[in-house]
């Protein structure tokens, strides 16, 4: 029996030497020749970490990608790229059509990225329902690689394709049902006249914004240059001129013009000594401007709409289709309450402006006469709380609500209102309260209209938020009611359940990874959207942890770090690669 195990003991041991040696081997051998190494697309960081201290790897890292699934690019295509021409045809057509774009200052990525595509194929149908999450069993990423875009840099900075030494992934094709797109614009939106009343400065640094919206529609705007009187430090004031033909070379029929009013007027509650701002108060423009959109209609004007200067509609097409559903032969009034219930408490029932206001022109009609003596005779100090005090003092029009406008009384991130599915008519605050790239997000709608943040769900942990984000979730999504928006906003509670009903609770960077949309390109037949995680978030998330870690160890020996030092065994994040997801829909 004794010698059986000792038999069985020095087997054991030849077994472990053969295994160590195998493995010592097989690891000088990849060394030797840079074989693909493993890495887990949902570790503790969910990222792909640059273990090589700075140095810049140009092979195809195993880096499954979100929902079930994923290979590396070579695997896919089973081939050597350097010994196959028709594969080095392929890799240079990428490289020329998508590295200088992945490569560009804007984009601000890793000098090493994570690198993923699909080909969208849209299919039109009438018959989608764009509210419905759709479920499909396969993943969205199917291949992904590591490329040193570093490598690709010639000389003088610009991109040499025969540098590069990563083959991409392949692109293959996923069919998407979506709505039809919407008409072109052809100049058939001329019943709608906006106004907006801002600073020379506001108003000329959003031009691309308004352009979005408001090009080749023939739609009017009129805008009211607030410090159009106020000469700048060489003496010279404003080119209105000059601003105006920048927005029509836009193909904007915009109309810009100095205000009438130019002091302030004294208010109920204005003290008789108070000194009158000059030049007028905004707010007291934004009101007035109604005269001066009176002036400016057409016998085709039916709307009036009264905006803030960062009031932004993906669209005209399905907002004119709401406005339809009203009689604009009446006097109308419609709009959207605040967000935040404590606003409406505050500034009580109404339109707020931000979200658009709307009038017809017999409402319109009917205030013109009272503009002045309804800012005399006022207590609020906004635009659109002059407009609901006018509305109720001089007509019996009560204010129709519109789902779809939203005034966005939110800060922080909004990403939870994005990716909950709902449809927007506009969008607010989106570069003040919080911050998005909102005309990068709604090019989509040129191509399928309503299936600007229509969702997809891809084997059953990862969610595609059209023109805003691919979210992975660590633990599937199963358990999750995607029709409830995810507080991910500063202080979501009770005052925002009036507009957003129940919400979901904010989900930390542990349990859910993100794309946001940080470009979009369309060039000939194709439309691209690239979708980015940062690397340098995995680091922020991982140095917290870190510090947790060593906070909770040195609370459990007694003692922390010495004053103006660091601990000798103090770790630090590794450094992150920047992961990206392109999007190629055929047009």
């Amino acid at each position: 029996m004794k010698l059986a195990h000792q038999c069985s003991a020095r087997g054991s041991l030849l077994v472990l030497a053969a295994v160590l040696l195998s493995t010592f081997v097989l690891t000088t051998n990849r060394l030797h020749y840079g074989s693909p190494a493993a890495l887990s697309h949902l570790s503790d960081s969910w990222a792909a970490a640059d273990d090589d201290d700075g140095t810049t790897p140009d092979i195809a890292l195993e880096v499954p990608g979100p929902g079930t699934g994923g290979t590396t690019a070579a695997a896919a295509d089973n081939d050597d790229s350097l010994d196959n021409p028709g594969r080095q045809q392929q890799d240079a057509a990428f490289c020329a059509a998508h590295l200088p774009f992945l490569r560009s200052k804007d984009l601000a990525l890793t000098d090493n990225i994570v690198y993923s595509r699909r080909c969208i194929k849209p299919i039109f149908r009438a018959d989608v329902d764009r509210d419905a999450v759709a479920n499909l069993s396969a993943p969205l990423v199917t291949a992904t690689t590591t490329l040193n875009l570093r490598s690709a840099a010639g000389s003088e900075g610009e991109t040499d394709c025969s540098r590069l030494v990563a083959a991409p992934p392949p692109c293959e094709t996923l069919e998407l049902n979506v709505p039809a797109a919407y008409p072109p614009a052809q100049g058939q939106y001329d019943h709608l006249l906006f106004g907006v009343a801002s600073s020379y400065a506001r108003l000329e640094s959003s031009r691309s914004i308004f352009a979005h919206w408001l090009a080749g529609t023939g739609a009017q705007l009129v805008a009211v240059v607030a410090d159009a009187d106020v000469a700048g430090e060489d003496g010279s004031l404003p080119d209105l001129d000059a601003l105006q033909a920048a927005y029509r070379a836009h193909n904007m029929n915009a109309t810009f013009l100095a205000p009438s009013l130019k002091t302030s007027l004294p208010r109920k509650d204005t003290p008789e000594d108070a000194e009158l701002g000059s030049p007028a108060a905004v707010e007291q423009l934004h009101f007035l401007m109604l005269r001066d959109m009176l002036v400016a209609k057409t016998d085709k004007t039916q709307w009036l709409g009264v905006l803030d200067d960062d009031t932004f509609f993906p669209a005209l097409y399905p907002l004119s289709a709401v406005l339809k559903e009203h009689d604009h032969t009446y006097p109308r009034w419609l709009g959207a309450l605040a967000d935040n219930w404590e606003s409406n408490r505050i500034w009580g029932f109404m339109a707020y402006g931000g979200a658009g206001v709307f009038l017809s022109v017999p409402l319109a009609e009917q205030l013109e006469p009272h503009l002045e003596d309804c800012i005399r005779e006022g207590s609020i100090v906004s635009g659109d709380g002059m407009l609901k005090e006018c509305v109720y003092a001089q007509t019996t029009t009560r204010l129709t609500l519109v789902e779809g406008l939203y005034q966005h009384d939110i800060m922080g991130d909004p990403a939870g209102f994005f990716e909950s599915g709902r449809r927007a008519l506009s969008i607010h605050h989106w570069k003040s309260w919080y911050h998005a790239p909102v005309a990068r997000m709604a090019a989509v709608t040129a191509l399928c209209g309503d299936c600007f943040l229509q969702r997809w769900r891809f084997g059953g942990d990862t969610v595609l938020s059209n023109g805003y984000s691919v979210a992975v979730y660590r633990d599937g999504v199963g358990a999750l009611n995607l029709d409830r928006i995810e507080g991910t906003f500063d202080h979501p509670d009770w005052r925002y359940h009036f507009v957003y009903g129940l919400l979901r609770p904010r989900m930390g960077r542990a349990e859910k990874k993100s794309y946001r949309l940080a470009a979009v390109e369309r060039e000939g037949g194709r439309f691209r959207q690239v979708y980015v995680h940062r690397g340098r978030e995995d680091e922020e998330e991982e140095e917290r942890r870190i510090k947790e870690a060593e906070d909770k160890k040195g609370k459990k020996k007694g003692k922390g770090k010495k004053k103006g030092g660091k601990d000798k065994g103090e770790k630090k994040p590794a450094k992150r690669m920047d992961e990206v997801i392109e999007l190629v829909w055929e047009v």
